[in-house]
């Protein structure tokens, strides 16, 4: 058994139309899988709202303020920051889902494929070029590569600088996100293919509880990588929605 074999991208129901191949792999089964019961859990919990919140009610009530208040209030602030709640309340569910589906055993991790991790820090990349430039117009634009307050003959440097560091911060919410959970994961199936590999029982009885305290470290590993995730999203959208030059 190979120790990432969990991690390969293998189609399950192949389709091809013409030269075209849409086939079901099991990341899109576990990505779509991950997504639909938080959706559920969402509609299950924001059933019947009530003036004296229920204890379900209370937990949906606790997420979106937590998201609100603590994430988007904080990065970018009380009067900016309610129109890009539901911006950041989604990345924040999607990375969350599609970190936890794949410690359910057969099910595949789709934030340790370099593909999803790399989308979404390219929709918060031009959700932030493109609020810049509304927000801010051409020429505030330009600005954020090159600050007014520094002296023309510094520009030289100070551009470059600011476009390896405009490059740099989407490439920072990439690999970190996979880098983390595909790290988190192959220590859990490393642990639990020492078993496969010694055929030995009291491997089995070191391997299984030590597994098992991993997979918990690695259920919060996931929910603070999807936080670590939306609240630098809702950082960079801050800095271009208030600019600090």
């Amino acid at each position: 058994m190979e120790v990432l074999e969990h991690f390969y991208n293998n189609v399950v129901i192949p389709i091809k139309i013409g030269s075209f191949d849409i086939s079901i792999t099991n990341l899109a089964i576990s990505m779509f899988a991950g997504v639909a019961i938080f959706i559920i859990i969402i509609i299950i919990f924001s059933l019947r709202l009530k003036t004296v919140p229920s204890k379900k009610q209370v937990v949906i009530e606790f997420a979106y303020n937590f998201v609100k208040r603590g994430i988007c209030y904080n990065m970018i602030g009380p009067k900016e920051g309610d129109r890009w709640v539901p911006l950041i309340m989604t990345v924040f569910i999607f990375v969350l889902a599609n970190n936890w589906i794949g410690l359910i055993p057969g099910a595949y991790t789709p934030t340790s494929n370099p593909v999803v991790p790399l989308v979404l820090a390219v929709i918060i990349f031009f959700t932030v070029q493109i609020t810049n430039l509304a927000k801010n117009g051409f020429k505030g634009y330009l600005r954020t590569y090159a600050p007014s307050a520094v002296p023309k003959w510094m520009l030289v440097i100070v551009v470059p600088i600011e476009i390896i560091s405009t490059i740099a911060k989407p490439f920072s919410l990439f690999i970190r996100l996979m880098a983390n959970m595909l790290a988190g994961h192959t220590i859990i199936f490393v642990i639990l293919g020492l078993i496969i590999y010694f055929r030995n029982y009291f491997i089995a009885i070191a391997a299984v509880p030590f597994a098992v305290i991993m997979m918990v470290l690695e259920l919060f590993v996931s929910a603070i990588q999807a936080y670590i995730f939306a609240i630098l999203s809702a950082l960079y959208i801050g800095d271009v929605v208030n600019p600090r030059h």
